[in-house]
């Protein structure tokens, strides 16, 4: 393995840590909402919901930062404009998350109410996922390499959600 292989291999995996790291989080937001046989209080889901919201500002932060949106695209330029659009989906997605959040701090606990929630939920879950996928495409043009976990399978942003 060439210093350039190892040296991508180690931002592809970054990342996917990143990425398996909120998919928990985003796996306890969800359940937290259904409830699982168990209801969840308001304040349990606002508290999960806050981690999400934290855990995303960061992430997004680190991207906008010079993380490995950049480094992909100091190695292949072609690809600025995209992850210039990747990046601009940042502040709606937040936006998204903090307008769901204050939602279920001031919902009715109802079960219209935990439905609507959900289907909320899931839609973000789904503008996150296409985000995602945008990310990892730049990644793979821009480093040349697969964007998979351990397992050999590409990450997936809570598709059996």
């Amino acid at each position: 393995m060439t210093r350039d292989d190892a040296e991508s291999r180690s931002y592809v995996n970054h990342l996917l840590s990143e990425h398996r790291r909120l998919h928990g989080l985003l796996r306890q937001a969800r359940s937290a909402i259904v409830g699982n046989g168990v209801r969840k209080s308001a304040a349990e889901c606002t508290t999960i919901l806050r981690e999400v919201r934290d855990e995303l500002q960061r992430h997004f932060a680190e991207e906008e930062g010079g993380g490995c949106l950049a480094e992909a695209v100091s190695r292949c330029p072609a690809l600025s404009a995209e992850a210039r659009s990747v990046e601009a989906q940042h502040p709606g997605l937040l936006v998204r998350l903090e307008t769901l959040l204050n939602q279920v701090a001031t919902a009715e606990p109802t079960a219209e109410c935990r439905v609507e929630t959900l289907r909320e939920f899931d839609e973000l879950l789904r503008e996150l996922h296409a985000h995602e996928a945008a990310e990892n495409g730049i990644l793979r043009r821009g480093f040349g390499t697969n964007v998979v976990d351990d397992d050999e399978t590409e990450i997936v942003f809570l598709s059996e959600a």
